[in-house]
């Protein structure tokens, strides 16, 4: 039996932050590319914080990463806890700016500019579901 006192059997989730990035009246989405965990299903950009990383610094690394793009991090949008099969993630979703210039589809399938009523007919991650329902019920910058 787990001692509720201690840590003991309980699984640290994995960390990982999403941007909510707002061009007008439309939210950017990826596609997670077929070599990846949940292969197809769409995702708002983002990744997993490394050792001794902040999640804003995260957050930019990523966005460089996955889209060749500069952001600049304003504050937390929404927390969500989720367990999925495979063990717990704990998605950080930040607000941010999009700096100028021109995106590029290098760690993502792609990517497009959504309104927030169109995000409920994509086959997005379990765990951005709530994220969807904030933004849909008018959680918008």
């Amino acid at each position: 039996m787990t001692n509720p006192c201690t840590s003991e059997g309980l699984e640290t989730p994995l960390l990982v932050t999403a941007a909510i990035i707002f061009d007008s009246d439309k939210v950017l989405v990826t596609r997670r590319p077929d070599n990846k965990r949940h292969p197809g299903l769409w995702e708002f950009p983002g990744g997993k914080i490394d050792s001794g990383e902040s999640p804003e610094a995260a957050l930019i690394r990523e966005i460089r990463e996955e889209l060749g793009a500069e952001i600049e991090v304003e504050g937390i949008f929404e927390a969500v806890y989720y367990r999925y099969d495979w063990g717990p993630v704990l998605v950080l979703a930040y607000t941010c700016r999009l700096m100028p210039g021109v995106l590029h589809d290098l760690g993502v399938a792609e990517h497009r500019w959504v309104s927030p009523c169109d995000l409920a007919g994509l086959p997005f991650l379990p765990a951005d579901q709530p994220i969807i329902s904030r933004l849909i019920g008018g959680g918008t910058l």
